[in-house]
């Protein structure tokens, strides 16, 4: 069992500064966030009452995946471009990295909605979210790793 002062899980990008390999921070991301957006439009698209159009029931699950995907994906791209970018730029790796990248995914969500509240609620939370998990290191353990409770 990892100790509590290595990562949990041996992911390169946990012993690097926010702003290396960006392009490749930034697919990566990217190809992860639109895994789980699929899998999230699909399992939306099993509990949704299916519309009443004549389009084919496959049909519209696939656009519900695809929809999700899009936008988890480009979320986290987003967040993974925004953060090293300002990593670099700042030359600073601090939690403030985080929160920027929060804000600019969580106004691509209220572009999605078409909606400014829905925009700056999400932002203020990712932006939030994002520098506590920088400031906590929750991002390298998410899960303890000293106990273990039956």
């Amino acid at each position: 069992m990892a100790g509590h002062g290595s990562p949990k899980f041996n992911e390169p990008w946990m012993d690097e500064l926010d702003g290396e390999n960006c392009i490749q921070r930034t697919v990566s991301f990217a190809v992860q966030g639109a895994l789980v957006g699929g899998f999230s439009g699909a399992a939306v698209s099993a509990l949704k009452i299916p519309d009443p159009k004549p389009t084919p029931l496959i049909l519209q699950s696939l656009i519900m995946m695809k929809n999700h995907s899009l936008l988890l994906g480009g979320a986290a791209g987003l967040f993974a471009l925004t953060t090293c970018t300002s990593a670099a730029l700042r030359e600073k790796d601090d939690p403030g990295n985080w929160a920027l990248g929060g804000l600019a995914s969580g106004a691509l969500f209220g572009l999605r909605r078409s909606s400014w509240q829905v925009g700056c609620a999400m932002a203020s939370a990712l932006a939030v979210g994002g520098a506590i998990a920088k400031y906590t290191g929750a991002y390298k353990h998410p899960f303890r790793t000293d106990r273990v409770f039956l």
